[in-house]
């Protein structure tokens, strides 16, 4: 389908009071002293992020605490290894998310707090090659040994506190929002199999829940019940499981047997969510999984389990949605029935996810000063043992909600409208529904009709009486500070007759390319020059809009569509690295990147 990339009617009156039904209760899941947007409107942040409370971020020389990163995300400046930084386009919210395991402890001994007196913490943390930081990390990640005298409920319990507080204090209701939250980090065999813990608030609990009190994440799913029994609301949202050997998206349950419905049960109910990209790579799909799509490859990496290849197959989102179904037709409960968010993981304590104003992810051992510009561009990922790994400076998350308040986001989250984005800050929207008329994405006030119709991303579709198949409408907009848009995608993945499938439809795009018999559209090209890490938005579209009916619906088969949206190139933050400091491009990555977004999935499920 052609793009439609006309100005579109802006919803009127009428549409908003359509929209009445759709809209969140006031007093339930909105505030009810901020003025409400029915129409709803994208917020951005980050859900994934560390500070020096987290003993690895301590390790890499991180000294920024929450009160500095809730700073630098509304676009303040902070002092990041001696050097004044700041956001360019500030956030609207962020959860600083500092692992469980010691939360704050290294930097209790490290500024010689009176409790650790006697022993021989501080200089082991200092001296030589730091070895009390290796010892800690083992135990937190592996579970090597544990050390009782970092892990006592007082400690915990006063570092907890200080996080809620700093959450608390940086939390203003219709400017910006501040989650208080945490990560559970466990990590077998080197293989990630971490959650990051979102609360709602301003309820939360005493304690948080780390890979020290268990392993098993079914566990950890248990505490959020027993919390969630008691009115403290939380999401849990695994990340990189890209890095996961197979873990995260397994057919089986933790016995090794097929996955029991009671283990499928607590996993979607306490899950909904999926972070798709971060610093550590991409998790959507990869070219072996997906041949026929020649974006898979976008920000990927290897991930090594001793001196093997980790395995791929339960690692990826896009082969997730297929294995749900196939699990659901056995259980009854789909337990990957996902949205996708992006964040950065960044053990900085600084949202920096704009390519042209990259801080660094991991401390010193990435710091992009100019001293330190050879190390970065050589080896920027030493810490995560990928040599060849210049990621991009990824992601955040998009939320449709009706104000940026605690309870509008987390019910947005809740609801799973939300989009994952590998940085850039565009907007996209997506709708399915079985009644759509043709040429509803050029109607006024669509959006509103796209509502009380249908389903936005995250939805579930309903089979409507005498409808052959359902129609999806997407709409996105470029950065304003960003590059203009390439195309947008349809990504389908259903299950049938015991076989998982997956394809991809061109569904709107910039100028006047057409799609061949392969079903692939050309190249948007690119206006980059590395020389100067410049480009020109002399190419590619503002906006987009397209709908798009699935020629091949099938009502007996259960099927996911998501969106996938794509920029024109832009330089690598590398690049513009290089080019500041008068140093060779890095050849770790290609010079340039095509910065993307995904859509939450819409399900249809017989």
């Amino acid at each position: 389908m052609k793009a439609v990339t006309g100005r579109l009617a802006l919803a009127g009156l009428g549409a908003v009071l359509a929209l009445a039904g759709q809209a969140a209760q006031p007093g339930q899941d909105v505030n009810p002293d901020v003025p409400v947007e029915p129409l709803r409107r994208a917020y951005f942040g980050d859900l994934h992020l560390h500070t020096s409370n987290s003993f690895d971020a301590a390790w890499g020389g991180v000294r920024t605490t929450p009160r500095d990163a809730y700073r630098y995300a509304q676009g303040l400046p902070v002092t990041y290894f001696g050097n004044e930084v700041r956001r360019k386009a500030p956030l609207d919210f962020l959860a600083v998310t500092d692992h469980a395991e010691y939360m704050g402890v290294t930097m209790e001994i490290l500024n010689k707090d009176p409790q650790f007196e006697g022993t021989n913490w501080y200089e082991s943390l200092t001296t030589g090659n730091k070895g009390g930081f290796n010892r800690i990390m083992g135990s937190g990640f592996r579970g090597v040994e544990t050390y009782p005298e970092l892990n006592t409920e007082s400690l915990k319990r006063s570092n907890w506190q200080r996080v809620v507080q700093a959450a608390n204090e940086a939390n203003q209701p219709g400017r910006f929002t501040a989650f208080g939250a945490f990560e559970w980090s466990d990590t077998p065999g080197s293989s990630h199999n971490h959650r990051v813990v979102i609360f709602r608030g301003p309820d939360f609990p005493d304690l948080p829940f780390s890979a020290l009190d268990s392993r098993k994440p079914e566990d950890l799913w248990r505490y959020a019940d027993s919390n969630r029994a008691r009115g403290v609301e939380s999401v849990l949202i695994p990340h990189n499981p890209n890095l996961s050997n197979g873990l995260q998206f397994s057919l089986d349950g933790p016995d090794g047997k097929p996955m029991s419905r009671d283990y499928a049960e607590i996993k979607a109910r306490n899950e909904k969510l999926v972070e798709i990209t971060q610093i550590k790579g991409t998790s959507e799909t990869r070219p072996e999984l997906s041949p026929n799509d020649e974006f898979a490859g976008f920000e990927v990496i290897d991930h090594f389990v001793g001196q093997n290849k980790g395995n791929i197959n339960g690692s990826y989102a896009r082969q997730a949605l297929a294995r749900g179904f196939n699990i659901a037709e056995r259980t009854g409960v789909n337990p990957y029935r996902f949205g996708f968010t992006g964040s950065s993981d960044f053990h900085s304590g600084t949202s920096a996810t704009e390519e042209d104003n990259y801080t660094g992810a991991l401390g010193d051992s990435d710091l992009p000063s100019k001293e330190n510009a050879p190390h970065i561009l050589q080896d920027v990922n030493a810490v995560l043992r990928q040599p060849t790994a210049v990621l991009s400076a990824s992601g955040i998350t998009g939320v449709w909600a009706e104000q940026n308040t605690r309870e509008a986001l987390f019910a947005a989250l809740q609801r799973r409208e939300v989009f994952a984005t590998s940085g850039t800050r565009m907007q996209v929207r997506m709708f399915g529904g079985f009644g759509y008329p043709a040429g509803l994405v050029k109607r006024r006030g669509w959006v509103a009709a796209a509502y009380r119709d249908g389903v936005p991303m995250g939805g579930d579709l309903a089979r409507a009486v005498g409808a052959k198949s359902p129609r999806f409408v997407v709409q996105a907009l470029k950065d304003p500070n960003g590059a203009n848009l390439d195309r947008i995608q349809i990504v389908k993945v259903w299950r049938k007759d015991g076989q998982d499938h997956e394809q991809i439809f061109e569904v709107a795009w910039s100028g006047k390319r057409k799609v061949g018999r392969d079903g692939r559209l050309p190249a948007v090209g690119s206006t980059v020059d590395v020389k100067t890490a410049t480009f020109a938005n002399s190419i590619g579209a503002a906006q987009l809009a397209g709908e798009w009916v699935d020629p091949a619906f099938d009502a007996k088969t259960p099927a996911a569509y998501y969106a996938r949206v794509l920029e024109i190139p832009t330089p690598r933050w590398s690049t513009y690295l290089a080019v500041r400091n008068g140093l060779p491009l890095s050849t770790a990555r290609d010079p340039s990147l095509q910065e993307r977004a995904w859509t939450s999935p819409i399900f249809y499920q017989p």
